[in-house]
C-alpha cells in the first residue's frame, strides 16, 4: 500500500480538473491534511474546515455523469459503484490522485461544494452553532474567503468534552423537543464527539414535522447500529427498556423514540404500532417521504430519489 506523503502547509493551492494550480490560499499558520477529510488542524488545535484534501476519488450519478465523454485528461474515470442511487458511481481523475488543495468540481452531486471544500449549505455551521445548544465547536475563530463563490474555510476551537451514553440520550431528547433535524441516511454515528455532542451542525435544520423527527432519530439508530450493537442496545435499553436486533425493528424503535418525546402525535395517523399488519410498510413510507441527504442542499432536483425508494419497499 502506497504511504502517503503528508506534511504540514500554510499554503492552500486551488486545482482544476486539468490539474492547474489556478490560485493559492495563504494561511497565518500551518495546517496538517487529514487523510480522506477536508479539514486539517493547526499545532494549536485549531480545526480548519474547507482547508483541501489530499485527493483519491469522487462521487457522480450515471444520471448527471457522461459516461461516454471522451478520453482526454481532464476526464473522470468510473473506477467503482456505490449502493446509493443518488451518487452511485465512484470517480478518479487519475493525475490529481494524492495531490493536495481545492480542486474546481464537485466532491458529491448532491452538493456544490468543491472537492475539499465548504460551500453554500456549510454556511448554516455559523448560525447554528449560535442556537444548536449540544454542538462540539467552542469557539469560531476565523473565516477564510478562498475567492470561489460562497466558498469559505471555517476555523474553531473544539470543546474539551467527554461523555458517555446517557449523553445520547440527552442529545436525542434535545433534538426532538427543540425540532432540530437532519437527513435520515446520514451516517451520524460518525458525526458525534463523546455520545451527545455535533461536531459538523451545518446539515441540521429545523422542523417539527414528524417525518423529518422520525428520520433523525432513524439516522441515529441507524448508523449506531451498523457501527456498534453493543452500544445499540444499550441505547435502546435507555431509551425504551428494550431491545431487538432484528434490523426492520429499527424504524419501529425510531418511531417509538419520536413519540415518547413528542407526545402530540400520540393516537394520530404516525402512531402506527406492530400491530398493524403492514405497520413496516407504513413507516418506511413516512422515513423516505423525508430528507435524505440529497435533499439537504437542492429539494426538488433529486425528489426521483424518493420516488425510487418508494419503489424500493421491502
Amino acid at each position: 500500500m502506497k504511504e502517503m506523503n503528508i506534511r504540514a502547509t500554510d499554503t492552500i493551492p486551488i486545482i482544476n480538473a486539468e490539474g492547474k494550480a489556478l490560485d493559492v490560499i495563504k494561511l497565518k499558520e500551518k495546517i496538517m491534511p487529514i487523510p480522506n477529510k477536508r479539514g486539517c488542524f493547526s499545532e494549536r488545535g485549531l480545526y480548519f474546515k474547507g482547508s483541501g484534501i489530499v485527493y483519491t476519488n469522487h462521487l457522480g450519478c450515471d444520471k448527471t455523469f457522461d459516461i461516454n465523454q471522451s478520453n482526454n485528461v481532464s476526464s473522470a474515470k468510473i473506477i467503482g459503484r456505490t449502493r446509493l442511487v443518488y451518487e452511485n458511481l465512484l470517480l478518479c481523475y487519475p493525475h490529481l490522485v494524492d495531490r493536495f488543495g481545492i480542486f474546481t468540481f464537485q466532491h458529491q452531486p448532491i452538493f456544490s461544494d468543491f472537492e475539499g471544500a465548504c460551500g453554500k449549505k456549510e454556511k448554516r455551521i455559523v448560525d447554528n452553532t449560535k442556537h444548536f445548544e449540544l454542538n462540539s465547536i467552542e469557539e469560531i475563530v476565523d473565516i477564510i474567503p478562498t475567492g470561489i463563490e460562497d466558498t469559505y474555510i471555517y476555523c474553531y476551537k473544539l470543546k474539551s468534552i467527554k461523555g458517555n451514553i446517557s449523553d445520547m440520550v440527552r442529545l436525542i431528547e434535545y433534538v426532538l423537543t427543540e425540532d432540530w433535524n437532519t437527513a435520515w441516511d446520514k451516517n451520524l454515528w460518525s458525526d458525534l464527539d463523546c455520545y451527545g455532542y455535533v461536531r459538523d451542525v451545518a446539515d441540521w435544520y429545523k422542523s417539527d414535522l414528524f417525518i423529518h423527527k422520525l428520520g433523525t432519530v432513524f439516522s441515529f439508530l441507524n448508523s449506531i447500529y451498523s457501527a456498534d450493537k453493543s452500544l445499540y442496545a444499550r441505547l435502546l435499553l435507555e431509551l425504551l427498556g428494550k431491545y431487538d436486533f432484528t434490523k426492520k425493528y429499527i424504524l419501529l424503535f425510531s418511531k417509538e423514540i419520536v413519540i415518547k418525546y413528542c407526545k402530540s402525535f400520540i393516537g394520530t395517523e404516525y402512531d402506527v404500532d406492530i400491530g398493524h399488519v403492514d405497520w413496516f410498510q407504513k413507516i418506511y413510507m413516512l422515513l423516505v417521504s423525508g430528507k435524505a441527504c440529497c435533499h439537504l442542499e437542492d429539494d426538488d432536483l433529486w425528489d426521483w430519489v424518493r420516488r425510487y425508494y418508494y419503489q424500493m419497499i421491502p
